[in-house]
């Protein structure tokens, strides 16, 4: 078993669309232990973070926040644990705005 620590950066460009950011391998769980975002816009941006789930196959939103113009805030307000195959998600609701990056611990089982 192995512990591997990723980041896994994002640029939104696209508005109002999740944007696959992470998917779990099949032989690994993970846990995301940070979404920072910055907003290098010039207006408010509301910022959600889904999980795909693939067990369900349905998609859950977890977080959702105003990033002010010029500013950046984390938008997990704690760890999130993923299983094999999910996918971590973020949406903007506006486009070339919101970038950032995503602290991520994976365990593979093998």
């Amino acid at each position: 078993m192995a512990n591997i620590y990723k980041n896994a950066q994002f640029d939104i460009d696209t508005a109002d669309s999740a944007k696959d950011v992470y998917t779990v391998p099949k032989n690994s769980r993970a846990i995301v232990q940070n979404i920072h975002v910055a907003n290098t816009g010039s207006g408010n941006v509301v910022v959600q973070a889904h999980i795909y789930d693939s067990s369900a196959t349905t998609q859950f939103t977890f977080a959702k926040h105003t990033v002010a113009a010029s500013d950046s805030q984390s938008v997990s307000d704690g760890s999130i644990v993923l299983e094999e195959n999910d996918v971590l998600r973020i949406e903007a609701d506006s486009a070339d705005d919101i970038e950032g990056t995503c602290a991520i611990l994976e365990i593979n089982r093998d």
